[in-house]
């Protein structure tokens, strides 16, 4: 015995626990890292995809001018008087664009603001290709999106053309022309604030694709540069090819690693106690990685991504006991001014508060999500009657609009809140929510501070353009 416990064979089994447990350590160590970095990547990529869906909303909205010029044109045959007059009325509605014009058969002929795009008129938009093969294979309602790339007005930017068709006095439909938007940047994106993004801890690039080039153009980026973990969201806009690209700004883990090791190698007792909490640090990176995953990290509601699968689940039941679900788009009014006079920490105060009034209003079965920015989505689950839908909403944007003290000042919000139903107004998680988003963009122009009902008609416009 006395023999195996010899100086020389300590020594061995020294190294062998010495190695053994760097083993052990090692394999640990890399789980904690890889754990550690999911979440992170989880946590940026939540926070770029609200950023790029804000994105997609302005520009979304902003294309939607051509539509309301296009119905200006059908009611007027081919003319739209007072046409000037009408576009300076219609550009503060859709924040993003730079000036809207008309183009009877592809020129432009009438742009508003003038004096700024005075290059532009009479620019043929068939100008260098074959007419007669473009007209033959246009459709009623299919909105073409080119950009970025240099305007004729200098800077950098993108147009959104809408061909339309009128029917001749023997009825037959000829192409008239288009309706058109111009989007200057980075102007066309300043409601989405990218540059919020560098006071919360990352760098940014915003890229497109040059439609003439077919060469990346930059639009906008922090002044900080990427770093080599870069999370990459495609965004999809008519085709086009962008890119929201965002990196933490500081990263990477804290030294004294080795010695901590090199120490609990030689310390058995404390090598079990550090594996012991290691692995309850693994499991709460795991749970903090799910949170992160399915939660808003300010209000502790279900994200974007939960919504989904909740709103999922609600219209399988609700398709099984063939009751309805409304799914709500509510936006409040009011918030940008609270959070620019009061500061970005009194705006995350309010809306935690209004959270927990929204929650307050619903029951055990509904689901209140927030999306991002002042906009949640509230689905009220297995609805037997309208009083009941109606009783709901009523006190949604009644508690909402209730008195508020933040750090001692009265901030002043409401809710415009748009509401879809299932199956009416849509049988697909995607369409309720589109239905309710611009049901809720209606309320907004009707005054704040109410709620309305989706439209047949835009679910059928809204898939017109998709």
């Amino acid at each position: 015995m006395m023999a195996i416990f010899s100086s020389s064979n300590k020594i061995k089994i020294s190294v062998l626990v010495f190695f053994v447990s760097l083993v052990i350590g090692a394999l640990i160590v890399t789980q904690l890292d890889a754990a550690t970095s999911e979440a992170e990547s989880a946590h940026t990529v939540q926070i770029a995809s609200g950023y790029a869906s804000s994105i997609e909303k302005v520009i979304h909205h902003a294309l939607s001018s051509t539509n309301a010029l296009a119905v200006m044109v059908h009611q007027g045959e081919g003319h739209v008087p007072d046409f000037t007059q009408l576009v300076r009325y219609m550009l503060p509605m859709y924040k993003g664009a730079f000036a809207l014009s008309l183009a009877p058969e592809g020129v432009i002929r009438q742009i508003e603001p003038a004096a700024p795009n005075i290059l532009v008129k009479d620019h043929d938009l068939f100008e260098g290709e074959n007419r007669a093969e473009i007209i033959k294979n246009l459709r009623e309602g299919e909105l073409t999106f080119r950009g970025p790339f240099t305007l004729i007005q200098g800077p950098q930017g993108a147009i959104g053309t809408l061909p339309v068709f009128l029917n001749n006095s023997k009825g037959e439909q000829y192409f008239w022309g288009y309706t058109v938007v111009t989007l200057k940047f980075p102007d066309a994106f300043d409601d989405s604030n990218l540059p919020a993004l560098e006071t919360q801890g990352y760098a940014y690039e915003f890229l497109g694709v040059n439609p003439e080039t077919h060469h990346e153009e930059l639009i906008q980026s922090s002044a900080a540069p990427l770093t080599t973990a870069v999370t990459r969201i495609p965004i999809s806009l008519y085709g086009s090819q962008w890119e929201l690209r965002v990196s933490k700004l500081y990263g990477g883990r804290k030294n004294g690693l080795l010695l901590f090791e090199t120490l609990l190698v030689f310390l058995g007792a404390v090598l079990m106690a550090w594996v012991a909490y290691s692995v309850a640090t693994l499991t709460q990176q795991r749970k903090k990685l799910h949170e992160i995953a399915m939660y808003d990290p300010l209000t502790h509601l279900p994200n974007r991504r939960l919504l989904g699968i909740e709103l999922d689940e609600a219209l399988a039941r609700a398709l099984g006991r063939n009751s309805k679900v409304v799914v709500c788009y509510l936006d409040l009014d009011g918030f940008k001014a609270v959070n620019d006079s009061l500061g970005h920490a009194a705006g995350d105060q309010l809306l935690q508060t209004i959270a927990g009034r929204l929650q307050s209003c619903l029951r055990k079965n509904d689901v209140l999500a927030r999306i991002g920015g002042d906009e949640f989505v509230v689905v009220l689950a297995d609805i037997d009657s309208s009083d009941e839908i109606t009783s709901i909403l009523d006190r949604l944007v009644v508690i909402v609009a209730q008195p508020l003290m933040i750090s001692g000042m009265k901030a002043d919000v409401s809710a415009s809140l748009g509401a879809a139903l299932y199956p009416t107004h849509g049988v697909e998680v995607d369409q309720l929510l589109r239905a309710a988003d611009q049901a809720m963009y209606l309320a907004k122009k009707r005054g704040k501070n109410r709620y309305l009902f989706a439209e047949k008609r835009y679910v059928e416009q809204d898939r017109l353009n998709g």
